[in-house]
């Protein structure tokens, strides 16, 4: 038997899981250009954004034939130095009054399409034809995208997160450094939306001792009629996130949250939310995230105890029935005060 620390009958969770999700190369989103009118909705409601790194893919030289309007072409990548080819063949029709096709100078890594005169019409990344031929669903390492970075495009709410990335110093920092210590990789931003948050409501029927009556009731009623700001749960998103994967370019966040000079968690602690729960999901396209601390899946859930256990008890606590708890594994602790 131990003392129990649980408060109330029950206990809240902030919910926050993503939606729809963009992926783009560094490369081709720092040459500009212009995206279709779905990937630009979306683009412009991505507020999270997550800097990856994986291996990068060229065509081999020489390796292109068109005939009859069939492509065919070898790609290949590099895995500490080793070369991994694969060869792919597909209908490639000449569109816009392109006449012929080529690869790209060296390190050939698009395929171009050209008008009689010469002049460029179209461009296909390597990476783009690798993940449309389903690649990376038979190679864990064109799959698996190491996060380097997460930050937030959200500010006043006025610009995306491509754009805001656009004079972002870490982007830079990374493709420098990434250039230098990883010649066979290529940095990859992937933005993400977030849907409204759900809340998650637990009761410990076996837990004795605790509070059950209106003011239990009141505080589901203060939970229900009052709103974490679409600000504030971008934040949470955010430093989740961050505390989750623990990337290498980020310091915020990284090993202390949370804890009591996290302002960010008023709103969760003015209405007595007892957990975090942040999702991220990268299953449509079967690709899977990961760092150095967090192995490789394509549905993360990162789970937060934001109660100080030696105080009190909250969402992940549960009751054995025989006057005992414990506590959900794999829940990140709250930090000291610091």
């Amino acid at each position: 038997m131990e003392d129990s620390k649980k408060l109330y009958l029950s206990e809240f969770a902030v919910n926050l899981f993503s939606a729809r999700w963009l992926m783009t190369s560094a490369s081709q989103f720092m040459s500009g250009g212009t995206m279709g009118a779905d990937e630009q909705n979306v683009a412009n409601n991505c507020h999270i954004y997550l800097i990856c790194k994986s291996p990068v893919i060229s065509f081999s030289k020489d390796s292109l034939t068109y005939e009859s309007g069939k492509l065919s072409v070898t790609a290949n990548y590099r895995v500490e130095g080793e070369v991994r080819e694969q060869e792919f063949s597909f209908e490639f029709p000449l569109l816009d009054g392109a006449t012929d096709v080529k690869l790209s100078k060296y390190p050939h890594r698009e395929i171009l399409t050209l008008d009689s005169a010469g002049t460029e019409v179209r461009h296909l990344p390597a990476s783009i034809v690798a993940m449309g031929m389903g690649w990376h669903l038979k190679n864990p390492e064109l799959s698996n995208l190491e996060v380097l970075y997460i930050g937030q495009a959200f500010g006043d709410g006025s610009r995306t997160a491509f754009e805001r990335l656009k004079s972002h110093s870490t982007l830079q920092k990374i493709l420098a450094q990434a250039q230098y210590e990883s010649p066979d990789s290529e940095i990859q931003i992937l933005t993400f939306e977030y849907a409204p948050y759900r809340i998650i409501h637990q009761m410990d029927g076996r837990a004795g001792n605790v509070i059950s009556d209106y003011r239990d009731l009141d505080r589901f009623r203060s939970i229900r009629d009052n709103h974490l700001s679409k600000y504030e749960q971008i934040c949470l998103i955010e430093a989740g996130l961050i505390r989750y994967f623990q990337p290498r370019y980020n310091a915020i966040y990284k090993d202390n949250f949370p804890n009591d000079k996290h302002k960010i968690l008023e709103g969760c602690y003015n209405l007595d939310f007892s957990g975090l729960i942040v999702e991220i999901n990268t299953d449509e396209l079967r690709f899977r995230l990961f760092s150095e601390t967090v192995n490789p899946r394509d549905h993360h859930i990162c789970q937060i105890d934001l109660l100080d256990p030696e105080k009190r008890w909250g969402f992940f606590h549960y009751g054995r029935g025989d006057g005992t708890f414990f506590k959900m594994p794999g829940v990140i602790a709250r930090s000291p005060k610091c």
